[in-house]
Parts: structure tokens; sequence; C-alpha cells
């Protein structure tokens, strides 16, 4: 039980640690180094960065940011979890923290794949749905996602990746009179998640990666 009751006290500190202190000490040369050390920081890096690209296009699309749910004593997304610094910068209105810089810098040293990113982002937004007028999106099964994907890609800023490399199922030439017609590619991409589980097994693979990453 006293073991049990140390695990759920660092846990906790982790989740209430600022993004850099917990950094180092997801490092496994960190003299405190824990592996929940390593998995609170990465969670935390990819709820930041769903949280700062979803911003953009909230705020395009004239919603109200979806952090103004967060309040004192709770996680940015709402939680009912340990409070994270943000959650007061949120609360005072400020709109991007230095922390969503902190981590995308993190993310983008990381260099994950197209696909790997947008899975991973995709498993952090449904996670941690941020917004009252996103939540019902966010909620959506993984293969009703796979299925709509240039609308979540859009949403986390990735463009309307669909198919790997992008190239579409149709193609666009000129008739015999100059005129457009589209016709069906002969060499089209395959999507990039045949269903849900292809993005969750690509969620999770990203995820592991980061979790080696962050140790180093």
């Amino acid at each position: 039980m006293a073991l049990l009751k140390e695990a759920e006290s660092m846990a906790r500190d982790y989740q209430r640690m600022g993004i850099r202190e917990l950094r180092e000490h997801a490092r496994s040369s960190h003299p405190e180094h824990d592996p929940e050390a390593a998995r609170a920081f990465v969670d935390r890096i990819l709820d930041m960065e769903a949280e700062r690209v979803t911003w953009h296009w909230h705020e395009n699309q004239g919603y109200q940011p979806f952090s103004s749910a967060a309040k004192m004593g709770e996680q940015p997304g709402g939680g009912t979890s340990a409070a994270d610094p943000l959650a007061i910068a949120y609360d005072r209105g400020m709109r991007v923290h230095a922390g969503h810089e902190f981590a995308k810098q993190w993310l983008e040293s990381a260099r994950l794949r197209p696909r790997a990113r947008l899975a991973v982002l995709i498993r952090a937004a449904k996670l941690y749905p941020m917004a009252a007028q996103q939540q019902a999106l966010w909620a959506k099964s993984y293969d009703f996602i796979a299925q709509h994907l240039p609308i979540y890609s859009r949403m986390l800023q990735m463009g309307s990746l669909s198919t790997m490399g992008a190239i579409a199922s149709v193609v666009v030439e000129e008739d015999k009179t100059g005129k457009p017609r589209r016709t069906p590619n002969p060499e089209p991409s395959e999507p990039i998640f045949k269903n849900g589980m292809a993005v969750k097994n690509a969620a999770r693979e990203a995820r592991v990666q980061l979790l080696l990453l962050a140790q180093i």
C-alpha cells in the first residue's frame, strides 16, 4: 500500500511539474529517473501540441478557444486530474504559452513521419477533447476518423492528408477540345489508414518511438 501511495504521489508530481523540468526527469541519466516520468512527458507533449494546432483551427472557424474549459485545479483539457501549470495561463486568457513552443520544437526534433505524427496526434486529441464544440467530433470511433481523414488532418494542421504520397484517386486531364476532364487515376496511392485499427497501431508505434527519444 505504501508503495502504491508513493507511486500515485509521484504521478501527481509529474502532472504538476513544469514541462522543462519534466523533460529532465524523463532522461534515463537523471538521478531520479522513473519510466513514468517519460510517459508523463510524452503524453504532455502530445496533449499540448494537439491543443496548439487545433487552437488555430478553432480561431479560423470562429469558435471559442477550447482551453477556456481549463480552470484552476484542472488540466488544460478540463479534466479533474492534478492541475497543469498551463491551466493558470489559460484561465488568464493567454492563448499560446511558451510551453507550447517547447512542445512543438521537441516534437519536431523527433522527426516523426507524417503518418505517425498524424496518428499520434489523433490519439492525443481523442484522449483529451478540449472543446465542448468538438467533443462530438473527437468522440467518433477510430474507424470513422479513418474514413474521414481529410477533415481530421486539417483540424490538426496537416492539410488534407489522406493517402500515402498524397496522390489523388482522380486526375485532371484535357480532352480533345482542351477542356479539363476528371478521370480515375490509374495508380492512386493507398489510403494512409485502411481502418481504425491501423490508426491505433500507428499511434502506438509513434508513442513508443517518442518514449525512447524522451529517455535520451
